[in-house]
C-alpha cells in the first residue's frame, strides 16, 4: 500500500465525525485546536499517529494541550481523536497498556513498550517540576517550558524527529 501524504491524512482527520465531536467538546471548555498537526509518525499496520496542539499558553492540572488522533490508511478511517491534558497523570489507555484494546505502539516491538514507559515516568516527573518552575518564574514562564517539554517528550517517544515545524529547544531557551 502507498503511503498518504500528511496533507490527505490531516484532510480527512478533520472531516471525521469523531474530529469534530471532540473538537466541539473542548471549544465548549474554552479550548482551540490548531488544525495543523504538530507531531506526524506513520506506524506499523499501515496506521498514522498525528497529534495537533491546542492554543493555551498556560497550563494547570487538567488542561487541554493537544488532540491526538490514530488514522488508519487501509480503511480511511479515523481510528479516534481523543485529548491530552497537562498533568501528572497519562490517558487511561496508554498507562494500561496490557489491556485488551489494540495499541498502535510509538516504536515497534519492544522499544514501544519502553517507550511508552519512559513517557508515563516523564509526565510524572514534569509535573513536580512544573510546579517548583511556577514557583520560580510564574505560570507563563513554568508553562512555555512545560509545554515545549511535552512535546519533546512526545517526539522522544516516537522515536525522534516526529515535530512538524516545531522546534522545542528553541522554545525553552527562550523561555528561561
Amino acid at each position: 500500500m502507498s503511503k498518504m501524504s500528511r496533507e490527505e491524512i490531516v484532510r480527512e482527520i478533520i472531516s471525521c465525525e469523531n474530529w469534530k465531536s471532540e473538537i466541539y467538546y473542548v471549544n465548549r471548555g474554552g479550548y482551540e485546536v490548531v488544525p495543523e498537526p504538530r507531531l506526524f509518525k506513520y506506524l506499523e499496520d499501515d496506521v498514522v499517529r498525528v497529534v495537533f496542539p491546542t492554543t493555551v499558553t498556560e497550563v494547570t492540572e487538567g488542561t487541554v494541550v493537544a488532540m491526538v488522533c490514530l488514522y488508519d490508511m487501509r480503511k480511511k478511517y479515523n481510528v479516534y481523536t481523543h485529548t491530552i491534558c497537562a498533568g501528572p497523570r497519562v490517558n487511561v489507555m496508554l498507562n494500561s497498556r496490557h489491556s485488551q484494546m489494540p495499541q498502535a505502539m510509538p516504536q515497534p516491538g519492544a522499544l514501544g513498550e519502553a517507550a511508552i514507559a519512559r513517557f508515563i515516568g516523564w509526565k510524572d516527573a514534569a509535573w513536580g517540576k512544573f510546579l517548583n518552575e511556577e514557583l520560580l518564574y510564574g505560570p507563563e514562564t513554568a508553562s512555555a517550558i512545560w509545554i515545549a517539554s511535552f512535546w519533546k517528550a512526545m517526539d522522544r517517544m516516537f522515536g525522534l524527529n516526529t515535530l512538524v515545524n516545531y522546534d522545542p529547544d528553541a522554545v525553552i531557551a527562550a523561555a528561561v
